[in-house]
């Protein structure tokens, strides 16, 4: 599951990526595990499997056989089998999140009040003269938007490249559909995919599936379960770092966990040290 949204003003964007493509399964969590001697081995150094149970050494191995070696034509085609699979999901609930509707509550909750707790550090002023302004990507049918961040921001552009999600968020989001403020509205709508880069002072938070080690490859939808060292690894290679995070709560038990992670460019303040002035963006692919 995945969501994705920029949040910010004139001066300071966040980015911010709720997951909204649909829940995955715990099944094949616990085959994820393997020993290794000599030197203690990264995450992405780990071996992984995929969801018909084919192991792999390394995610180096797996995205090797997947996509090649810088094959172009190859990865093109990899990623548009993602969209492919989501063009045939029913633009409904229960279609972007995999069948489990019904946790639709618990997950608003969960990332409503992460998303109080950074506007209250980062912008206080929110609300008291200053609009802020958000970007969902991979936005679905709206239903992030709709259930939050519409409350939230003065306006939200959505971005999503499965066109029918996006024509059904248009209806979802339109003013007669909405319980919000005139000032509070849903601008534009863009189907495309995308390519982010994160500019400084902004935030990018993301809430994701969460596997308990190495990774596991769903072949049907090519979406990729990373475990949370993993996911720390690759934010340390984008030059991000971890602002805050927290475990979603209250979901079934046969499902992958979910964590959500607010990320900047800015290094945390240590002890009484002025946090680092890093004045450049530093966009980078996250595989």
């Amino acid at each position: 599951m995945m969501y994705l949204f920029y949040i910010g003003t004139a001066k300071a964007l966040v980015f911010s990526c709720f997951c909204n493509i649909g829940f995955k399964f715990v099944a094949l969590k616990s085959a994820t595990r393997r020993a290794f001697p000599g030197r203690r081995q990264t995450q992405m150094e780990m071996g992984g499997l995929d969801s018909d149970g084919r192991k792999f050494k390394n995610a180096e191995e797996m995205w090797r056989e997947e996509v090649g070696d810088g094959d172009s034509q190859k990865k093109s085609q990899w990623y548009n089998k993602g969209i492919k699979y989501w063009q045939g999901v029913e633009a409904t609930m229960d279609g972007v999140l995999g069948g489990y509707g019904h946790v639709n509550a618990a997950d608003i909750k969960a990332s409503e009040d992460f998303l109080n707790a950074i506007l209250a550090e980062r912008f206080p002023d929110a609300g008291r003269g200053r609009r802020l302004v958000a970007l969902d990507c991979g936005s679905g049918i709206g239903r992030v938007t709709k259930n939050l961040l519409i409350r939230y921001f003065n306006e939200v552009d959505l971005l999503e490249p499965v066109l029918h999600f996006l024509e059904s968020a248009r209806v979802n989001l339109a003013p007669e559909n909405l319980m919000v403020s005139e000032l509070h509205k849903a601008a534009n709508f863009y189907c495309v995919p995308l390519q982010v880069g994160l500019k400084p002072g902004g935030l990018f938070i993301l809430k994701e599936n969460i596997a308990r080690t190495g990774f596991v490859l769903d072949n049907e939808d090519k979406s990729l379960t990373r475990s949370d060292s993993y996911f720390k690894e690759l934010f340390n290679q984008c030059g991000l770092y971890i602002y805050k995070m927290k475990d979603q709560k209250e979901f079934p038990d046969e499902l992958f966990a979910v964590k959500i992670y607010a990320l900047t460019t800015e290094m945390p303040r240590q002890g009484n040290r002025p946090r680092s002035k890093r004045t450049t963006n530093r966009p980078a692919i996250i595989r």
